[in-house]
C-alpha cells in the first residue's frame, strides 16, 4: 500500500510542476522578439529580419509594418502555432521572416523618416490577454526609385 501511495504522490507532484510551468508559459507567451533592418535607408530590395520565440502554449501572430505619420502598411505577417499538447510539451516555438521592401510597397510612402515596427500578439489564456510585444527601428524611406 505504501508503494501505491508513493507512486500517486510522485504523479501528483509531477502534474503540479507541469501545471505551474504551463501557467508561467501561458502568462509569458512571447519570450523574445528581434527586429533588424539591413540598412537605415529603406529602398526596394532592402530586407527586414524578424526573429520571434514563443512559449509554444498558444497561437502568436507577428506583424511587420512600415509607419510614416498617419500612413502605415503591413509588409509581412507570421503565425506561430502552439506545440502539440502544450500542457505537457515545454518546447518553445521559433519563427523567422525576412521580407524585402518592394517598389510597389514603398510607393505608398514619401521620402523621409519612418519606423519599421514588429508586433507579436499572443492569445487569451487564464482569463488574461497579454500585452503585445513591440520592437521598432527608425529608418529613412529613400523613395521607390
Amino acid at each position: 500500500m505504501h508503494v501505491v501511495q508513493r507512486v500517486v504522490l510522485i504523479l501528483v507532484l509531477l502534474y503540479a510542476a507541469l501545471g505551474a510551468y504551463s501557467v508561467y508559459r501561458a502568462w509569458v507567451q512571447v519570450r523574445s522578439l528581434e527586429l533588424r533592418v539591413v540598412s537605415d535607408d529603406v529602398r526596394p530590395g532592402i530586407p527586414a529580419l524578424v526573429d520571434v520565440t514563443t512559449s509554444g502554449v498558444t497561437i502568436v501572430d507577428v506583424k511587420l509594418e512600415l509607419v510614416q505619420g498617419a500612413t502605415h502598411e503591413t509588409l509581412s505577417t507570421l503565425r506561430l502555432v502552439p506545440a502539440h499538447a502544450p500542457f505537457f510539451n515545454p518546447r518553445i516555438r521559433q519563427g523567422t521572416m525576412m521580407p524585402s521592401f518592394t517598389p510597389e510597397f514603398l510607393a505608398h510612402f514619401q521620402p523621409g523618416p519612418a519606423v519599421v515596427r514588429a508586433t507579436a500578439t499572443g492569445q487569451r489564456k487564464w482569463l488574461r490577454t497579454p500585452a503585445p510585444v513591440v520592437k521598432e527601428v527608425a529608418v529613412v524611406v529613400g523613395g521607390p526609385g
